[in-house]
Order: C-alpha cells, then sequence, then structure tokens
C-alpha cells in the first residue's frame, strides 16, 4: 500500500487524496456536516495524511486502505475538541482540487435510504474504485478509435452472470453475435485485470485482492 522512498510515498498519498477524496466527504456529510465544512474538514484530512507521520504510520499498517483512511477519519473525528483548529482549512495549502457543486451534486446521488455514515462511505469508496478502471478502459478504446464499441459493450462489463443480447449488439456493431461474444469476454477479463492492478494499491497483501473482489460484488449489488 504505501512502499518505497518517502517521495514515492508522498507522491502515492497524493494520488490518493485525488482518487479517494469523495468517500471521505460522503462520510462527513452524512454524518450531519454542511457542505461548507465537509469540504474543510476533507481538506484537512487530507493534508494531514499527507504529513510524514500519516505516512509512516499508513505503510506500517497490515489492513487495506479503505479501512485505514476511514480509521484515520473517526479518529480525527473523535478528537475534535483537541483538533478544532486542524479541522479548518485556514490558510493551508489545499492539497485537492476541490470542486463544491461537483460534490455536492455526487452527494445528492448516493443512496438516500442509507443513514450509516461508514456504509455511504464504502459505497463510494467502492463506486470510485470501479469508475476509475472503467475510466482507464474507456480512454484507451478511445484512443485506438473504437469509443462506439467500447460505449455498447459497458453496460456489460460489471457482472459476469448478466447475459448480454449478443443480436442486438451485432447489428449494433456490424458484427456477428458470436464475435460480440468474444468482444464481452476479452474486455470483462481486461477490465478484471486493471480492477485487481488497482485493488494491489490499496492492500498489504496480493492474497487480499481475491478477498477485495467478493467485497466489491457485495456493496455493489447491495
Amino acid at each position: 500500500m504505501q512502499q518505497g522512498t518517502p517521495e514515492e510515498a508522498t507522491r502515492a498519498m497524493e494520488a490518493i487524496c485525488k482518487n479517494y477524496w469523495f468517500p471521505i466527504y460522503a462520510y462527513l456529510r452524512r454524518s450531519g456536516r454542511s457542505a461548507h465544512d465537509a469540504e474543510d474538514i476533507t481538506q484537512a484530512f487530507f493534508q494531514q495524511l499527507i504529513a510524514e507521520e500519516a505516512i509512516k504510520h499508513a505503510r506500517q499498517d497490515r489492513g487495506k486502505l479503505r479501512s485505514f483512511l476511514l480509521t484515520l477519519l473517526i479518529r480525527l473525528l473523535s478528537n475534535q475538541g483537541r483538533h478544532n483548529n486542524a479541522l479548518k482549512r485556514g490558510g493551508g495549502h489545499a492539497v485537492l482540487s476541490f470542486d463544491a457543486m461537483e460534490a455536492e451534486e455526487r452527494y445528492g446521488h448516493e443512496p438516500k435510504d442509507v443513514r450509516d455514515p461508514e456504509k455511504i462511505y464504502l459505497h463510494a469508496w467502492a463506486s470510485d474504485l470501479i469508475h476509475g478502471v472503467r475510466t482507464k478502459l474507456r480512454a484507451a478504446f478511445e484512443d485506438e478509435g473504437r469509443l462506439e464499441m467500447f460505449e455498447t459493450l459497458d453496460p456489460y462489463l460489471g457482472s459476469e452472470d448478466t447475459q448480454p443480447p449478443y443480436d442486438e449488439m451485432a447489428v449494433k456493431l456490424g458484427s456477428t453475435p458470436g464475435a460480440v461474444r468474444l468482444l464481452v469476454h476479452r474486455l470483462r477479463k481486461k477490465f478484471r485485470a486493471l480492477l485487481e492492478r488497482e485493488i494491489a494499491k490499496t492492500v498489504m497483501k496480493p492474497e487480499d485482492i481475491e478477498e477485495e473482489l467478493a467485497w466489491l460484488r457485495k456493496v455493489t449489488t447491495e
């Protein structure tokens, strides 16, 4: 999860800030904070995370990145009285390119019946992880001039239990059902490989990857 030189660890933490700020923001909003306070605390949280001691702690942590971040956030909030000033950005350097309108729009699309802040955090984490993989895969197809093909196949990436309408897709792509079936199979395989690669960045041991895949399937189908 956090390995290599301090400089590499810092770059990794900066990537974490960019990729996983929304689950933190969603947790804070669901906890009753205003949009403005949630934005401030999210910035303060990642400023602390990038600090040397937080990076050192992350490198020693033997669990999953999503659990580590949530534990750190809860600890920060539970000590709010002592850290009250640290929970406000003040004049500090913002580590995130934070669009408050985008954050609130995304938060508005989160499940309304999830009252537990931890549940919305986990749902947002899983969604962001999968969305990031889809975005990378989409960009690869776009670079190859095959964007229409990707957009046709994309809805059937998530679940291998879903039977795509191969005949309809073949007509749209000007191909045959057999060829489309092979395309879907290959795309699902590539999607899973990319997903495993991203998951590997958030766990300590390779054997944890399968467990995280199972967790993702559970969270995204609840």
